[in-house]
């Protein structure tokens, strides 16, 4: 096995960009969702209400810098903070100027805001799972790993090809039997360990066009639903891919580096 894909999300629920290598933080790859769009009260925007975030680029090099269609600037932020939620997390974050928080709600037809984590906001993941930690403003925890062979399973169940991207890994692995993921515990990518702390429960994002944000998917879930549907401690759901940590930071993943199993 050997990762065949690398993926950063520099605002949460817009667009994956492919990336040669990745360094790993305690959150999560450096640069990966610590942005996030939000309401004026403070509620996270997703694709599941808001398809069209998928149109949405955003860049970490040098700074964050956003296109909306044919418009391309630096965001830039101010010193103040709101409380913004994530899920059932309350998170203290620093506010984007004023005429970014303008371009983005033109664009998306409805007041927003974009925030983005420093040194001062904290998110906790669920100790739960993989005891103590921290996250970004991912859904739950710092890594989501995908596997190649699963894929192909669930496009040949879909009857059509899907799409890697429609899933938003972090870390997608070579593999040559689907599924193999569902019992894995520890994996090692290069010399860097993962604790894989719970399988990932999938919605309707799957569906949408990761470039537009149009539905044109349903054969996606259906095929979960008849295939991939299990309960367990983290609740019901349809599953794909799996959740970790990893054990120690600074390290720095790239496309071709040998994963094994541990455990």
């Amino acid at each position: 096995m050997h990762v065949a894909e690398l993926r950063l999300y520099p605002i949460k629920s817009c667009r994956g960009l492919p990336t040669d290598a990745a360094t790993l933080k305690t959150r999560g790859f450096a640069g990966d969702r610590r942005a996030m769009i939000v309401k004026p009260d403070g509620m996270f925007l997703t694709q599941r209400m808001h398809p069209r975030l998928a149109q949405i680029i955003a860049t970490r090099a040098p700074g964050l810098a956003l296109q909306l269609g044919a418009d391309q600037f630096a965001a830039a932020f101010s010193t103040d903070r709101m409380q913004v939620q994530v899920w059932g997390d309350t998170v203290s974050a620093v506010i984007a100027t004023d005429d970014v928080n303008d371009r983005l709600s033109a664009f998306l037809e409805t007041p927003v805001c974009l925030v983005q984590m420093d040194d001062a906001s904290a998110r906790p993941t669920d100790p739960q799972f993989g005891g103590a930690g921290e996250v970004s403003f991912a859904d739950a925890f710092p890594y989501l790993i995908t596997t190649t062979a699963s894929l192909e399973a669930l496009s040949e169940t879909a009857g059509e090809a899907i799409p890697m991207e429609r899933f938003r890994p972090n870390i997608v692995i070579k593999t040559n039997t689907p599924w193999i993921e569902d019992d894995w515990t520890v994996l090692t990518i290069g010399d860097q360990v993962f604790d894989i702390v719970k399988p990932c429960t999938r919605c309707v994002v799957t569906t949408l066009d990761q470039t537009t944000g149009e539905q044109v998917g349903q054969s996606t879930m259906q095929a979960l639903i008849r295939t991939r549907a299990r309960s367990g401690p983290w609740g019901q759901g349809v599953l794909f891919g799996v959740n970790a940590k990893a054990r120690k930071v600074g390290g720095v993943l790239t496309p071709g580096m040998d994963a094994q199993v541990l455990s």
